[in-house]
């Protein structure tokens, strides 16, 4: 079988195309990951204070409950 050029050039045509696609989805999905994780950072951080603005709440509220309590024992007592 005869050697020719056109089709060595078409090859390495299709392969440098093929590797470049590659390449390109590569680097694509490494930053979509990136973009992900810096996400899920921000999430935890906002869940964070979520949670403690939740925990705020509730620390008020038993201190509240419990002033109340406070409140009618000394006024049962006196």
């Amino acid at each position: 079988m005869p050697y020719h050029q056109s089709s060595a050039v078409s090859v390495a045509t299709v392969l440098t195309a093929t590797t470049m696609i590659v390449l390109g989805y590569r680097a694509g999905r490494t930053h979509a990951a990136w973009k992900d994780v810096r996400a899920a950072k921000q999430a935890v951080r906002a869940g964070r204070k979520h949670a403690w603005r939740h925990t705020v709440v509730l620390a008020a509220g038993v201190i509240a409950v419990l002033a109340a309590l406070l409140a009618a024992g000394i006024d049962l007592a006196g």
